[in-house]
Formats: structure tokens, sequence, C-alpha cells
């Protein structure tokens, strides 16, 4: 049954992205992705934040992994990690554009 509600989701440019030098500019980063890493994704000046920028993708990704192994812990018994996978639940919902 399709539901009447329309989610609010992100859509991403997929990774991996990559970080490289924008030609003519002195100190200038470029993160970019898609297929042929064509889209740019953020224009930096700090390479330790062109690096965390370019990984984000793949974080995301061990973050919902994260999630599940949490979720599997706390069915088995393990309610340790409750408050930990609330937690990283808001955080997935805050960058996939739905409500926490």
């Amino acid at each position: 049954m399709m539901n009447d509600t329309k989610e609010k989701r992100a859509t991403f440019t997929p990774g991996p992205w990559q970080i490289s030098c924008i030609d003519g500019i002195e100190d200038s980063l470029m993160v970019g992705g898609g297929d042929d890493g064509s889209d740019i994704v953020a224009d930096i000046r700090d390479e330790a934040n062109a690096r965390l920028i370019a990984a984000a993708p793949e974080l995301l990704e061990q973050c919902k992994l994260f999630e599940k192994v949490l979720t599997h812990l706390i069915n088995s018994g393990d309610s340790g990690a409750d408050l930990e996978r609330d937690k990283l639940r808001e955080i997935l919902a805050k960058v996939e554009g739905s409500e926490g």
C-alpha cells in the first residue's frame, strides 16, 4: 500500500568523493563525486576539512551499519546501547533530511 505522505529525503552525489586541486587557485581544494568525480561537492581551503568532507559518504554508510549492529545488540538484551543508538538515529535523520 502506498503512503500518501511524502517523506523529505536527502539525495547525495554518489561516492566515493575525491580531493583535487583547483587549477589556477593557490591553496584551493575541490571535493568531487559522481561517476567520474566531476560533480563538485565542495570548494575548500583547508586540507583537513577537505579530507573529512571527502570521507562523508563512507562515514554515512558505516553509521548506518553501526545503527543496525546497535539495534541487534539491544534486541539481544544489551540495553546499554539504547542511548547511543538513539543519538545515532537522530544524527542519521538530520543527514537524511527526515525527522529524528
